[in-house]
């Protein structure tokens, strides 16, 4: 079940934002809850549990005569803050796990409070351990993109 919710926010066809987020039941990963947009991927966060996200941030190119879309996945690593001090030690267990289930992670995020989670964090990163060419935007699906405005318009 959880591979083919990776399959799905993962493949080509998938939605620029699609995410999963997944947590530990009996020591397997198990999914949580499925979506779109960065937003309603932080709701689907639980203050008193480890858990771990992939988000699909597209990459978006447009230039005079062709856009291209690249995808970035980006995990995110969830300690809630009201997780107690013995079940925090299993976030480190989960996110190995996790990270054989997300496979080809642009980046990752350590998160604790869903305020932690934002687009300006993400494209900072994305940005940071992208090569020289940037994007002309990044769409993090439910109407949520952050506009580069690196390029001078003459070039677009």
């Amino acid at each position: 079940m959880t591979s083919k919710a990776f399959d799905t926010i993962s493949g080509k066809e998938a939605k620029a934002g699609s995410w999963m987020v997944v947590n530990l039941e009996k020591k397997k990963i198990a999914l949580a809850a499925e979506g779109e947009g960065l937003e309603s991927l932080k709701k689907a966060l639980d203050d008193g549990q480890c858990m771990w996200a992939c988000i699909n941030v597209h990459g978006v190119d447009v230039r005079a005569n062709v856009e291209s879309t690249r995808h970035k996945l980006v995990q995110i690593n969830w300690v809630g803050e009201n997780v107690p001090a013995m079940k925090k030690m299993g976030a480190l267990a989960g996110k190995s796990k996790a990270a054989k289930l997300f496979k080809g992670v642009a980046m990752e995020l350590n998160v604790n409070k869903a305020s932690e989670i934002t687009t300006e964090e993400i494209v900072s990163k994305l940005c940071a351990s992208g090569g020289a060419h940037k994007p002309t935007y990044f769409n993090f699906g439910g109407g949520e993109k952050v506009d580069l405005n690196f390029y001078d318009k003459a070039n677009k």
